[in-house]
C-alpha cells in the first residue's frame, strides 16, 4: 500500500510539475493525512515539497516548509473538530489551496482553489467508499 501511496504523490508531483498549477500534492498530502493520521505523514510531505522545488527550480525548502506547516494546523485541528467529513476537506482544501497560490504568486487563484476543493471532495468520498466497501480494512 505504501508503495502504491509513493508512486501515486511522484505522478502527482510529475503532474504539477509540468502541466497544472492546481496544488494536486497538497490535496493528496491532506487526503492521507485526514484518513490515517499518522506521523510518517509529515516525511512524505516534506520530501514531496523537496521533489517540488528541485523539478519546478523554487528554491529547496519552500514547498516542503508550506506542506508540513499546512499538515501540522490541519492535524492540530483533530483534536476540535471531526475532520473525516466533507465541509472539513472541503474548506481545508479550499484555505490551504488559496494560501498556497498566494504564497507561490499564481494568477486567478479563486477558480484554481474552487477547482482544487471540488477535485478534494470527490477524491475524499471516492476514497471512503472505496475503504468502506474493502473488506479487510486496510488501514494508512
Amino acid at each position: 500500500m505504501y508503495i502504491f501511496l509513493i508512486i501515486f504523490i511522484i505522478f502527482l508531483i510529475l503532474l504539477e510539475a509540468s502541466i497544472t498549477t492546481i496544488p494536486l500534492v497538497l490535496l493528496a498530502i491532506l487526503l492521507i493525512s485526514v484518513i490515517s493520521k499518522k506521523s510518517w505523514i509529515f516525511l512524505l510531505a516534506f520530501s514531496a515539497g523537496l521533489m517540488i522545488d528541485l523539478i519546478k527550480l523554487n528554491p529547496i525548502g519552500k514547498t516542503s516548509l508550506f506542506l508540513t506547516i499546512f499538515l501540522f494546523i490541519v492535524l492540530l485541528y483533530d483534536k476540535k473538530f471531526e475532520i473525516r467529513t466533507v465541509p472539513f476537506v472541503f474548506m481545508a482544501s479550499f484555505l490551504g489551496s488559496i494560501a498556497y497560490l498566494i504564497f507561490f504568486g499564481y494568477r486567478d487563484i479563486l477558480f484554481q482553489a474552487i477547482t482544487s476543493s471540488i477535485i478534494g471532495i470527490l477524491s475524499f468520498i471516492a476514497v471512503k467508499k472505496i475503504m468502506k466497501s474493502d473488506s479487510s480494512k486496510v488501514t494508512l
